[in-house]
């Protein structure tokens, strides 16, 4: 998959101690989104150029120019766009972020006029019931995801505090000043686009409900309007798994940091967002052509401040100002190489990048998981690890990688969708009932899918499931064979590395065959002494090779 073997090539760079030039120009161009002029593109268009050369990691579509809104800018009608689309990903040699402001409201760039349905603004969907809010939104996401946009820069998660905001409240952008109910219909925006694998970028941290000015214009203060409550919302998504991905907004707060507004901002985006809040995902930039930044600040120290404050994405929609991408990589580099920039945080923030790609690449495929699965698995919690649980929750520290000994994905996924185990397993029948299943089924070609949460115990390894994440592999004929490809190796690479990010806690990674060397480690619980079974998957080599991929994340071995 096409997908899986560019993304190789990034990880490689990005453990590669001291990459070359060239190499670090396009680790640099991965964390850039930014705007261009045309509707149609060719062979000969810059931003092609701009995209081949330094591996661009995204860009941002306008409808109309910010100071000629009768001028078309990139989006003329759904036909339009979709050749758009698919002649920017056809350029780039790496996945590419395609991103669009699409808030609904005024805040939309595919409006009626130009052949796309009219979406609500957000207070006006708080005032709609969750379900007619749901249909709403899974229509929109429909329309990015057939336009080819994989990249939405929106819920707004801001509160409307400040009945003054011009920015925000008097826009409509805003779900309320509750941030329980910002919460819930914001997370129903979040659902449908990641069903249809469009990324949501929750926006503007810290907060920009309170505030009066618009930081399109200038330097806006909320020191004595921000409320400690602005922060609940993140506080919940991050909690329960939804943010990906955050935007920061240009406004300053001396509360959180009395010299740098909140995107340059290391004691706002590090110490709070990333070490107090936990945010482990991508921070992507407002704007930096914003007047509240480039007013008052360079070129240089304004991209310097935001990648050492913990900005991931610096995002430069050439619409409020230009600046080329060729001017923007060159003074990065700059300042890495004079170490003004530590290289550590351009590797940082392209291991970020690369695993939300690979999120955003996993396929929804799941098995059957109702209230007869849960319940055999409790039961097999209890029998065979002593424990009395309410939930089957599970706090994963170790990752399985198996074959499936069959030889195509559509049979693989049916032994593992039935909610009991088959007849033909009778080797294990007797230790329960409940069929075997996995979190993760990887196709010959590399394809990613998700049968199950992650965070949910399944029976796939004997003593350890209930601390494991199991990844299949479609292959390994009559249980012996070792065929897996190269295309699962690079698929299980970045799955891995994906997975550690989310859990950090995990410690081991281990071949299921390797499983009976765990019996002496205390996450090994299986109190059944005569529970065992021989295996051989996913054979030695295959172990080797993922092993190899992600020696950087010091991952233990079963005998460590």
């Amino acid at each position: 998959m096409k997908i899986f073997l560019l993304l190789l090539t990034l990880f490689t760079a990005l453990i590669a101690a001291q990459p070359t030039d060239t190499q670090l120009k396009k680790m640099i161009g991965r964390m850039l989104i930014v705007g261009f002029d045309e509707s149609y593109i060719e062979p000969q268009s810059q931003i092609v150029s701009d995209i081949q050369q330094y591996d661009l990691g995204g860009v941002i579509l306008f409808d109309k120019f910010y100071t000629d809104r009768q001028r078309a800018k990139n989006i003329l009608s759904p036909y339009q766009l979709k050749k758009l689309t698919q002649h920017l990903k056809y350029f780039s040699k790496k996945p590419l972020f395609i991103a669009v402001d699409q808030e609904g409201g005024k805040v939309a760039r595919l409006k009626p006029k130009y052949g796309f349905i009219k979406i609500p603004s957000a207070y006006a969907v708080s005032c709609m019931p969750l379900q007619k809010a749901e249909k709403i939104y899974d229509t929109q996401a429909q329309i990015l995801e057939d336009a080819g946009i994989n990249m939405n820069f929106a819920p707004v998660v801001d509160l409307s505090i400040n009945p003054n905001n011009k920015v925000i409240v008097a826009l409509e952008r805003s779900y309320g000043s509750d941030p329980k109910e910002v919460v819930k219909y914001a997370q129903t925006m979040i659902d449908v686009q990641t069903k249809h694998n469009v990324i949501s970028v929750l926006k503007h941290f810290p907060g920009h409900g309170s505030s009066v000015g618009d930081s399109h214009k200038g330097f806006v203060d909320i020191t004595h309007t921000w409320q400690e409550k602005e922060l609940e919302p993140y506080k919940l998504f991050i909690n329960t798994g939804k943010a990906d991905t955050i935007m920061t907004a240009h406004v300053f707060n001396a509360h959180l940091d009395d010299k740098y507004p909140a995107t340059l901002s290391y004691k706002t985006n590090t110490k709070l967002l990333r070490n107090t809040l936990h945010f482990k995902g991508v921070i992507i930039s407002d704007d930096m052509q914003m007047k509240a930044i480039s007013a008052n600040y360079s070129l240089k120290d304004a991209v310097t401040l935001a990648i050492n404050s913990g900005v991931d994405i610096l995002l430069f929609g050439n619409q409020l100002a230009h600046n080329s991408t060729k001017e923007i990589v060159e003074t990065i580099f700059k300042q890495v190489k004079n170490k003004k920039i530590p290289l550590e945080r351009i590797k940082e923030s392209n291991a970020r990048i690369a695993n939300l790609h690979v999120k955003n690449a996993i396929i929804q495929k799941p098995i059957v998981f109702g209230d007869k699965r849960k319940e055999m698995t409790r039961a097999y919690i209890q029998k065979h690890y002593g424990l009395h649980v309410k939930n089957i929750t599970i706090k994963p520290k170790v990752i399985v990688l198996h074959w499936t000994a069959v030889m195509d994905l559509t049979n693989s996924f049916n032994r593992l969708y039935p909610q009991k185990l088959l007849t033909d397993r009778k080797d294990i029948a007797k230790a329960s009932a409940l069929n075997v299943s996995a979190h993760y089924l990887v196709d010959r070609d590399g394809t990613i899918y998700q049968l199950m949460p992650d965070n949910v115990m399944a029976r796939h390894v004997i003593g350890l499931n209930y601390s494991s994440i199991g990844i299949e592999n479609v292959g390994g004929e009559a249980n012996k064979k070792e065929d897996l490809t190269p295309a699962q190796v690079r698929s299980n690479i970045a799955l891995v590395k994906y997975l550690k990010q989310k859990y950090p806690n995990i410690s081991y990674l281990i071949g299921h065959y390797e499983y009976t060397k765990m019996q002496n480690n205390p996450l090994w619980l299986e109190r059944d002494a005569g529970y065992r079974t021989k295996k051989a998957d996913p054979g030695e080599e295959f172990m080797q090779k993922v092993r190899h991929g992600v020696k950087n994340l010091h991952l233990k071995g079963a005998n460590e």
